[in-house]
């Protein structure tokens, strides 16, 4: 990764720390493109995402069928309905909001997330599949997760697990700059350094996680559905859960 991962900029409701970019979303500080390295093949070599660098700012996205440049391979395609935009295509993100909603809620894809503890540590013991990093959520202190359910993401209709993440009521802040009562880092990404993926009371993160395999190796995918707070997430879930149902690439279901 060549970027910086750690954003804490949402402006409007400033509850949403995520992803993969500068202060304004993008892979670079001034959102400009950088030249991609990933090479679209008839499938996804196995190494992805860690064996592959570069990232752009698609910006604005008309309706119809959007494929990536960078994420799996630039090998991900959507079916976006009305006009999207999207500020982070890179080999371990890709993420799409409503156009002018950006700061308000997304729909985030991620490729191999990694746990990480209150010391912005990895966290030891935890295996890359969907079972092991739901377990794992459950005892992550200052979280609220709900319990696991079945969903499925994509047209192949993959096999995942479904929790909503939100910050506990009795949560006591873990980041220093937190712009609310409390916030809590927990996700990061291969090649992302000390960078880290958290939330901020009282957002919720809906995250599908489903056990893939390409290129001959088993790979974790994950699908998020940001809400700047319940009533939020509950609005936007219609039109973000057809996003995540249109999704199409050359994935298997974990053997």
């Amino acid at each position: 990764m060549q970027a910086s991962l750690r954003l804490f900029a949402v402006p409007l409701s400033a509850v949403l720390l995520a992803g993969c970019g500068s202060s304004n979303g993008s892979g670079d500080a001034g959102g400009s493109s950088r030249t991609p390295t990933s090479t679209v093949s008839a499938g996804i070599p196995g190494c992805v995402p860690q064996c592959l660098s570069g990232g752009s700012d698609p910006g604005t996205l008309p309706a119809g069928s959007h494929r990536t440049s960078h994420f799996l391979n630039g090998q991900l395609t959507v079916a976006l309905t009305g006009r999207w935009e999207s500020h982070e295509d890179q080999p371990v993100e890709f993420s799409v909001a409503p156009e002018g909603s950006w700061d308000l809620h997304r729909v985030l894809f991620w490729s191999d997330l990694i746990p990480v503890d209150k010391d912005r540590k990895r966290a030891a013991g935890v295996a890359s599949t969907a079972s092991d990093l739901v377990a794992w959520l459950g005892t992550r202190p200052n979280l609220q997760v709900s319990t696991a359910r079945s969903g499925r993401i994509g047209t192949a209709a993959l096999p995942a697990k479904v929790v909503d993440i939100a910050i506990s009521g009795t949560a006591v802040n873990e980041v220093a700059d937190c712009p609310t009562r409390a916030c809590a880092d927990f996700l990061t990404w291969p090649n992302a350094g000390d960078n880290v993926y958290g939330i901020a009371e009282p957002a919720v993160l809906r995250l599908y996680l489903s056990d893939v395999a390409y290129g001959g190796r088993n790979h974790l995918l994950a699908a998020g559905i940001e809400g700047q707070d319940r009533a939020d997430l509950k609005d936007f879930l219609p039109e973000a859960e057809r996003l995540i149902a249109s999704a199409d690439a050359p994935l298997s279901p974990a053997p």
